[in-house]
C-alpha cells in the first residue's frame, strides 16, 4: 500500500513538474488569413517541395466556420496558396521549441468588429453582451436558412471552437496544456464604425479572455496575453482613429501590446501585407513572445521592410494643406447645419450645390473653411465631398481643384487616393495648364494612393493658376502642398545637356514630354536632367 502511495506521488510530481504543451490562438481579419502566395514564402521556410512542411512539432487547427472540430493536423504550404504571419510565427516557435505545440486560428477577410459596416452575409467579431445573446458560433457560409441567420459570431466561432479542441485533444494531453497568447490583426473594416472602436475592442478582447478561463480555469488567462499588428498608413483601408484606439487600448488594457507596422510594404492592392511584410510581423510576433516569457527561444532579427524612400525628402512647403488634421468644431458644426452639405454614411459631406466660378470651399451661407483656405474649386452639383480631418473628396467630372500663383520653378504635390470604383481614377492637371507643367511623379490613373508631383517649368517668368482634375471618377485627396525644393530627390541623375533635343523624352511617370522644356525624363531607359 505504501509502495502504491509513493509511486502515485511521484507521478503527480512529475506531472505538475512537466511543462505543459503551448497553444496559440491567432484572429483577424485579411491579413491574418494570409493574403501573400506561398511561393513568397521566405527561404528559410520552403523545405523540400511544395507543398512545403517546414515544422516538426506544431499542431495545427484552423476553425473559421467549424467551432465544434476537435482534433488538430499538419500545416503544409503549398504553392498557389496563401500563407499569413501565423505561419512565420510558428516555424520560429518550433525551432525553439523540443515538443509540440498547437496553433488555433480563425480568421475571415473584410471582417468587422463593429455591426452594420460590412456586408449582411459577413460574420462580424462584436462581443457586446446584449448581442452575444441572440448570437451564436459562426459556422459557415452555407447556413443561408433562416433558422442560421444569428450564427455569425466569429469571437463565438474562436472561443467555442478552443473549448470543442480542448475537450477532443488538449484535456488528453499528458502532461496538460498551457493556452500562451492570441495575436491578432484586423481593423481596414471598422474605419466606418472608427468612433466605436475603442470600446468594441476592449470588449471584445475581455470576452475572449473571459470564455478561455471559463475552460481552462487558470486565473492567469483573465489577463491573457493579446498581442496585434496595426494598420499600414498607405493601405487604402487605414484610418486614423482606429489606429488611435488600438493603441489607447494596448495602454489602457493590462497584458495588451502592439507591433507597429504603420510603414511597411504592401502587395500591389495597397491594402495586403507583402512577403517581407507578413515575415517581419510573424518574427515579431514571435519576439513579443520570447520577451514575455511564454516561449523559451531566442529573439530573431527582424527587419522592418519599408516602401522605397529612397525618392521621398522633407522639404518645406511654401503653402500647405493637410486636411487629415483635425478640422475646427466651428467648421464641422457649419456643415453639419448647411442642408446642402448632405452627411453621408462613408464619405462625409457631399455638396449639392455647384460652383461655376472659381471659389474656396464654403457653405451655402458664405462661411468658408479656414482648413482649405488659398485653394479654389470649380464644380457641378454633387462633385464634392469633405470629410473633417481625413479628405476631401472630388468625384467624376466636372470638378476642378484650383492652386493659385504657382511660381516658375516651383513644386506641386498632391497625395491622393481613389475612390472605390471599377475604373482606374487618378488625378492630373487640366489640359490648359500643358505647356506649363511637368509631371515627375505619379499624375496617371491608379488604384493605388500615391504622392503626385509636378514641376513648374523655369523657362517660364509670371506666377500661374494651376488647374487640376480626375482621371475616371472619384478620388480623396489627402494632402496638397507648393514648394520650392522637389520633394522627389534626384540623386544619381545626372545632367545630359549633351543630348541636344531627343526625338522621345518621357517623364518619370511614362508620359511623352516636349523636348523643349527643362526637367526630369527618361530618354533611352536613362534619367536625364534638361538644364537648356
Amino acid at each position: 500500500m505504501k509502495i502504491l502511495i509513493a509511486t502515485a506521488a511521484l507521478l503527480l510530481c512529475l506531472h505538475a513538474g512537466a511543462q505543459k504543451a503551448p497553444v496559440f490562438l491567432y484572429a483577424g481579419q485579411s491579413n491574418a488569413d494570409g493574403r501573400e502566395f506561398v511561393q513568397n514564402l521566405p527561404d528559410y521556410m520552403k523545405v523540400g517541395t511544395s507543398p512545403y512542411n517546414p515544422y516538426t512539432h506544431l499542431q495545427y487547427a484552423s476553425i473559421c466556420g467549424t467551432p465544434t472540430a476537435q482534433t488538430f493536423g499538419q500545416r503544409t504550404l503549398e504553392v498557389g496558396t496563401r500563407y499569413a504571419f501565423c505561419d512565420v510565427a510558428n516555424y520560429w516557435i518550433d525551432q525553439a521549441t523540443s515538443k509540440d505545440f498547437y496553433a488555433i486560428k480563425c480568421a475571415y477577410g473584410g471582417t468587422a468588429i463593429a455591426p452594420g459596416v460590412t456586408a449582411e452575409k459577413l460574420p462580424i467579431w462584436y462581443a457586446d453582451s446584449e448581442w452575444m445573446k441572440t448570437h451564436y458560433a459562426y459556422k459557415g457560409d452555407d447556413l443561408t436558412q433562416e433558422a442560421y441567420k444569428n450564427y455569425n459570431s466569429l469571437t463565438k466561432n474562436l472561443t467555442e471552437g478552443f473549448a470543442s479542441l480542448v475537450e477532443g485533444t488538449l484535456s488528453k494531453v499528458s502532461e496538460g496544456y498551457d493556452v500562451k497568447a492570441i495575436m491578432w490583426h484586423q481593423g481596414e473594416s471598422d474605419r466606418n464604425a472608427a468612433a466605436s472602436y475603442y470600446d468594441n475592442f476592449k470588449t471584445m478582447i475581455a470576452y475572449m479572455r473571459q470564455a478561455i478561463y471559463d475552460v481552462t480555469g487558470d486565473e492567469k488567462d483573465l489577463t491573457l496575453p493579446f498581442i496585434f499588428g496595426t494598420i499600414c498608413h498607405n493601405s487604402t483601408q487605414y484610418n486614423a482613429t482606429v489606429e488611435k484606439a488600438q493603441l489607447q487600448v494596448a495602454k489602457d488594457v493590462p497584458n495588451v501590446y502592439y507591433i507597429d507596422m504603420s510603414d511597411v510594404t504592401l502587395r500591389s492592392d495597397n491594402l495586403h501585407f507583402d512577403g517581407p511584410a507578413t515575415e517581419y510581423l510573424g518574427k515579431q510576433m514571435y519576439n513579443k513572445l520570447v520577451e514575455l516569457g511564454l516561449v523559451d527561444g531566442k529573439p530573431v532579427e527582424a527587419v522592418k521592410p519599408r516602401p522605397d524612400s529612397n525618392t521621398d525628402i522633407e522639404v518645406e512647403a511654401e503653402r500647405q494643406w493637410d486636411f487629415t488634421k483635425a478640422w475646427s468644431n466651428e467648421s464641422v458644426n457649419q456643415l453639419k447645419a448647411d442642408a446642402q452639405w448632405a452627411e453621408l454614411k462613408s464619405w462625409g459631406y457631399r455638396y449639392s450645390g455647384s460652383w461655376s466660378a472659381a471659389t474656396e470651399l464654403q457653405t451655402s451661407a458664405g462661411y468658408k473653411f479656414p482648413e482649405t483656405e488659398g485653394l479654389f474649386f470649380r464644380a457641378n452639383a454633387n462633385r464634392a465631398t469633405i470629410d473633417p480631418g481625413k479628405n476631401i473628396g472630388l468625384y467624376s467630372t466636372g470638378i476642378y481643384l484650383i492652386i493659385p500663383k504657382v511660381k516658375p520653378g516651383q513644386y506641386i504635390t498632391i497625395e491622393a487616393v481613389t475612390a472605390n470604383g471599377s475604373k482606374e481614377r487618378g488625378i492630373t492637371f487640366d489640359t490648359m495648364c500643358e505647356p506649363y507643367l511637368d509631371c515627375i511623379q505619379g499624375g496617371t490613373a491608379s488604384y493605388s494612393r500615391q504622392k503626385n508631383v509636378w514641376w513648374y517649368r523655369d523657362t517660364f517668368t509670371e506666377p500661374q493658376d494651376m488647374t487640376f482634375c480626375v482621371i475616371n471618377g472619384g478620388i480623396f485627396i489627402y494632402k496638397v502642398m507648393v514648394s520650392d525644393a522637389s520633394p522627389i530627390s534626384t540623386s544619381g541623375i545626372s545632367p545630359d545637356t549633351a543630348t541636344p533635343h531627343p526625338a522621345c523624352l518621357y517623364t518619370l511617370s511614362g508620359l511623352q514630354a516636349s523636348p523643349s522644356h527643362k526637367g526630369i525624363y527618361i530618354c533611352e531607359g536613362k534619367k536625364i536632367v534638361r538644364k537648356d
